[in-house]
């Protein structure tokens, strides 16, 4: 009996360390937003996001505006790596949760057709490997104005969770005019600076011409959202070949 208690407690205390990497049990465990992407067709015009999956699967939900669009997720071993043919990717519809596995996953490109361009949410389930992503967006519109565009209703975001306490960083690089790169503190994606009118903390922010870099202590208590803005008014302008990557505690 003794032998046996001694087993179970070393069996407890390494499933406790945190020594290395669980074993993945095929039930998603890490959850990726990327709220307000503006996607054009064509593979040229593909958004493309990068995850740590611990395995070769993930879920993907994509809320469409309009729903209209006819969209493919196409799996890839990297953010870079060379578009497969469309037509061996996987049609997805609007706000159905879908399965994409393929060898070696390691991000999903968004290729859009159907409409001359379209709104997307995207939700990401998958295995943690790992708590690093990046974006690849072709063409971000300039905003349509500041009454229109207020509490990050129209400028790309993202949230990843589950989160742990740790050091937060990220890199933005674009072609196009000045823009901030910042993550806020708070419930963006619910919009609560609209409903209680309270600011979101900025808990790391820079501003300028790219390429910004953030740096920022974050809690696992709290929400936070990785956002990427212009300035509206006549001088705005689109921003091109943006690119985006953040590690998450």
């Amino acid at each position: 009996m003794r032998r046996v208690a001694a087993f179970l407690l070393t069996l407890a205390l390494a499933a406790c360390t945190g020594a290395g990497p669980a074993k993945q049990s095929g039930v998603p465990t890490v959850k990726l937003l990327a709220q307000n992407l503006s996607l054009f067709p064509g593979n040229d015009q593909a958004i493309r996001i990068g995850f740590d999956s611990g395995s070769s699967s993930a879920n993907i939900i994509v809320d469409l505006t309009p729903d209209t669009a006819a969209l493919a997720v196409c799996p890839l071993t990297a953010l870079g790596a060379d578009l497969p043919l469309v037509t061996t990717c996987k049609d997805v519809g609007s706000g159905v949760r879908e399965p994409i596995t393929s060898t070696g996953l390691a991000a999903v490109a968004l290729v859009l057709s159907g409409v001359p361009s379209a709104r997307a949410n995207v939700r990401l389930e998958y295995d943690d490997g790992g708590h690093q992503m990046s974006a690849q967006i072709p063409f971000l519109p300039a905003p349509e104005s500041a009454e229109a565009c207020k509490d990050n209703a129209c400028n790309p975001f993202f949230e990843l969770t589950p989160l742990r306490n740790g050091t937060f960083t990220a890199t933005a690089t674009w072609k196009g005019p000045a823009g901030t790169l910042e993550i806020l503190q708070g419930s963006v994606l619910a919009r609560s600076q609209t409903a209680t009118g309270i600011p979101y903390r900025e808990a790391a922010r820079m501003d300028g011409r790219p390429p910004l870099s953030i740096t920022s202590r974050l809690t696992s208590q709290a929400e936070y959202a990785l956002a990427i803005t212009q300035p509206t008014g006549p001088s705005a302008a689109p921003l091109t070949d943006v690119f985006i990557s953040a590690s998450w505690p």
